[in-house]
């Protein structure tokens, strides 16, 4: 899909909540005009580059997942640190679309994955060795 720089978007304000915005997927969303597009296309790839919005806001919210390269560490792991890695989408905009003017822009990092599989295995241990203490109880 070929997406459209607008030039009445304001740089200046973002929706809460628009149509198409992932829920429990990492991502970054800027106003669009030329060079947010710009710097989106470059920054965001593999991912492709999203256009949504709605009411005063249509066309106006460029969103994308936040890729691989910017999100993990040289270990594959998700960073721990999630404001560094919104910083890292916006100064990577930054440059790849010359942006020199300020604007706003908002984003989201998932929860590492595999903390929360440690989690719920750490739960459900404890739920186990609960069940095993009660029936012991019971059958003592």
């Amino acid at each position: 899909m070929s997406i459209t720089p607008r030039t009445n978007c304001s740089r200046d304000a973002l929706p809460q909540f628009w149509e198409g915005q992932p829920k429990d997927l990492s991502y970054w969303a800027i106003p669009n005009w030329n060079e947010s597009l710009v710097g989106m296309t470059e920054c965001c790839s593999p991912n492709e580059v999203h256009v949504s919005g709605e009411g005063d806001f249509e066309g106006c919210v460029l969103w994308c997942l936040i890729p691989d390269s910017i999100l993990k560490d040289k270990d594959g792991k998700v960073h721990d640190n999630k404001e560094a890695v919104i910083a890292d989408m916006r100064h990577c905009v930054d440059l790849k679309g010359n942006l020199s003017t300020g604007y706003i822009s908002g984003g989201k990092v998932r929860d590492n994955a595999a903390m929360g599989l440690k989690m719920g295995r750490t739960t459900l241990l404890g739920v186990g060795v609960w069940a095993l203490l009660t029936v012991g109880m019971v059958m003592a």
